[in-house]
């Protein structure tokens, strides 16, 4: 069985009108072509739908009965079509954030796009550092929230904050009694660090910084997710090293103290493809910045954060270190 919707709508148009010369008007048609259209929907059923003389035009019995099964099927294409044009016109995101992004930028973005956007619906996807990879890559992911910039080709980084780190130990330790702490106690006292199958980066990333002062750490591998690893810091696993900003998060157990040393900065930001330029995209990179700036105490203006660049693989040690100058 062969129809087309435009025979569908010739058809109800007619059933109408009951005027063929009326019905080619109103559809932008000519008369033949509504006949032609008519004629072949009655070969696909087999039956006569209309009857035509020099009077009038008027339905058939079979006519009678296809026309509420014609009006359903259309009925059903409307709806169609108005569910797909808002699902193309719908704001709806999905990100996964850092630890950064997640303790503190993520609540004011939220609270943002509520007010400004109540449209907006972010799905917020909980992610490994290899799983953010995976899911950019494959379109999965729309966005990384205050993460670093990702070896992932094509991929835009829009650096929003530079950072140190501190140290997070155990309320416990003698080293909480400490003001500050020196990369000297990493000699004894293991770092913990994300399991290679998380994030492929991080131990490499600590080796790499701590290989100027002679330290090679020993490493205790913990689950990806920050709280999990503050929470071996609690236990008095070992010492765990997150961005300075996670001071203002409060975690149970544990206190954070600055390295006496200088070590590198992490530089942490919005990713997202190149090639996404899509509105939701748009607003919701706009949102971050104005949300980072009030955040972080300063305007982003072109002499504090460096320009999007697109990132190539290889790219970085550790998807928040800053790339060496």
């Amino acid at each position: 069985m062969d129809f087309r919707i435009r025979q569908l709508q010739c058809f109800l148009t007619l059933s109408d009108l009951l005027n063929y010369g009326r019905t080619a008007r109103v559809l932008y048609m000519s008369q033949p072509t509504i006949s032609f259209q008519i004629k072949s929907l009655e070969e696909t059923f087999g039956v006569k739908l209309f009857v035509r003389d020099r009077q009038q035009v008027r339905l058939t019995d079979a006519g009678l009965a296809f026309r509420e099964y014609a009006q359903t099927i259309m009925d059903q294409v409307h709806a169609a079509h108005e569910c797909l044009s808002s699902l193309h016109k719908r704001l709806r995101l999905r990100v996964s954030c850092g630890p950064v992004g997640q303790f503190v930028l993520l609540p004011s973005v939220l609270h943002t796009l509520a007010a400004k956007f109540p449209e907006f619906e972010l799905e917020v996807l909980e992610l490994t550092t290899e799983q953010m990879i995976s899911h950019m890559q494959d379109g999965k992911v729309d966005a990384l929230l205050m993460a670093g910039a990702l070896p992932i080709s094509g991929l835009r980084f829009d650096p929003l904050y530079e950072d140190h780190f501190v140290a997070v130990v155990s309320r416990r330790s003698s080293l909480a009694a400490e003001t500050e702490i020196s990369v000297e106690s990493l000699r004894e006292v293991p770092v913990i660090a994300s399991r290679l199958k998380d994030c492929r980066f991080h131990q490499p990333f600590l080796h790499s910084i701590l290989a100027p002062f002679g330290i090679s750490p020993k490493i205790v591998e913990s689950p990806y997710s920050c709280t999990v690893q503050f929470a071996y810091a609690a236990a008095g696993e070992g010492i765990a090293l997150a961005p300075r900003l996670m001071e203002s998060c409060t975690f149970p157990g544990v206190v954070t103290r600055p390295f006496r040393e200088t070590l590198p900065t992490m530089q942490l930001g919005l990713s997202a493809m190149r090639n996404n330029d899509s509105r939701p995209m748009t607003i919701f990179r706009r949102v971050v910045q104005d949300c980072a700036a009030e955040a972080f105490g300063r305007k982003l203006t072109p002499a504090t954060v460096r320009r999007p660049r697109t990132v190539q693989p290889p790219v970085v040690i550790f998807p928040t270190q800053r790339e060496a100058s």
